[in-house]
């Protein structure tokens, strides 16, 4: 048998030093850096911005969007798949979309009722009761059979 301890102090500091001197190759993390930068564009768009009813100040859709995502699931029970805020070219907010799972035995009309009422009060606190009139008037709801992911109509 051999005498070569490999669990002992002496290896374990000579891994960690031997560790501590690699380097990547050199351009290697620029290239990975370039190479998911460029393909992230298709990807992400950025926030956009959305008036409110006091001057000066703006909110992001993407706030407005997960904020309508966790009050749906909390207030009404179910899984938001799908969250559009929908935005006319001056920023205003003219309506909102919302997909949803279901499960078997909902009663699809009675809860999209209650998921307009969500986006209703979420609307009013984040845009305000004047700027997200036009909007609450325009809530479509969508359901998803949670088998066989198709939508329902």
């Amino acid at each position: 048998m051999s005498n070569l301890h490999i669990d002992d102090d002496a290896t374990d500091g000579w891994l960690i030093a031997a560790a501590r001197e690699l380097d990547p190759p050199i351009g290697e993390v620029e290239r990975l850096i370039s190479s998911i930068t460029t393909t992230m564009t298709n990807v992400i768009r950025p926030a956009r911005s959305l008036g409110t009813d006091v001057d000066g100040v703006l909110v992001s859709d993407r706030v407005v969007k997960t904020l309508l995502a966790t009050r749906i699931r909390s207030q009404v029970g179910r899984l938001v798949v799908y969250a559009q805020v929908l935005v006319n070219d001056e920023d205003d907010v003219t309506g909102a979309r919302i997909g949803l799972v279901a499960r078997y035995r909902d009663d699809l009309p009675a809860m999209s009722d209650r998921v307009r009422d969500v986006v209703e009060d979420v609307l009013v606190a984040t845009i305000g009761e004047y700027g997200s009139a036009s909007a609450r008037t325009n809530i479509h709801v969508r359901w998803q059979d949670v088998y066989s992911r198709d939508w329902l109509n």
